[in-house]
Formats: structure tokens, sequence, C-alpha cells
């Protein structure tokens, strides 16, 4: 299995964990044409830090993204916005509390999942918009 497959693939299985998540529909570079999930990788350097011992800190940098109804009723816009912002207090309890995605390699231990930046309206549409949220995984490599 190639890493980068397992790792988004572990990234997943824990944000369809996240209560936020209405349908629990969460796709992996596929946001459909109705409201709906997935889940970007986004390129990066992965290594933060390289250790004596041969093993790495290192990242991996994805965007969850949304389809949402979109219109000039503020009160829709401010929910779609509210919804990124429990999203990101989720991240960073879950983080804290050391809930954290399962990674498949055995040698990989994730040790944090953090947002990059707030949510943010990415793209919109008649009435529906893509909103998104830059986000990684933080993990140990050992050599």
């Amino acid at each position: 299995m190639h890493a980068e497959s397992s790792i988004i693939e572990s990234i997943r299985t824990f944000f369809l964990t996240c209560p936020f998540l209405h349908d629990g529909r969460v796709n992996v570079d596929y946001l459909g044409e109705e409201m709906s999930y997935s889940i970007d990788p986004l390129p990066c350097d992965p290594v933060i830090q390289k250790y004596v011992d041969g093993g790495k800190k290192k990242q991996y940098q994805f965007a969850i993204c949304s389809k949402e109804v979109y219109d000039e009723d503020a009160r829709v816009n401010i929910e779609n916005s509210g919804f990124y912002q429990g999203l990101q207090e989720w991240l960073e309890e879950s983080s804290d509390n050391g809930e954290l995605p399962e990674l498949a390699n055995e040698k990989q231990h994730a040790t944090a999942v953090e947002t990059l930046n707030s949510g943010y309206l990415y793209d919109a549409e008649a009435n529906l918009a893509t909103y998104r949220i830059e986000c990684r995984l933080i993990y140990e490599q050992e050599a």
C-alpha cells in the first residue's frame, strides 16, 4: 500500500467520527454538485525535522472542503461559517485529548492535527458555495 494513500485514508476515517459532518459522506479529492464534504491533499514539504537516529517529524497537509447552501440570507452564511468554527474547535479538542488518526504504517505515529487557517468561502455559484479550511497532520516517522 502506498504510504500517502494510507495516510489520507486514516485522515478520512478520523473525520468520519466528527459530529459536525451531517451525513457522514466524506470524499477524497471530490466535491459533488450538491452538499458534500471532501478531504483534498495539499502540496507541502513533508519533512519538518530530521533526527540523528534517522527518524523524522513529518506533516501531511490537506483541506477540508464542503459544498453548502449559499444565498443572500445572512443566517445561512453565518451557519456555514459557524460549521467551520465548530470543526476547528473539534480538531483542537481531539488533538489535545490525544484522539488522533490511527496510521496504518506501524512506524508512523500521529502527534497532532491542527488547522492552518480558519474556514473561508473559497468559491460561490448560484445557490451553492465551496468552503474550505486547511489543516495538517503531524506525525513521527521512525527510522
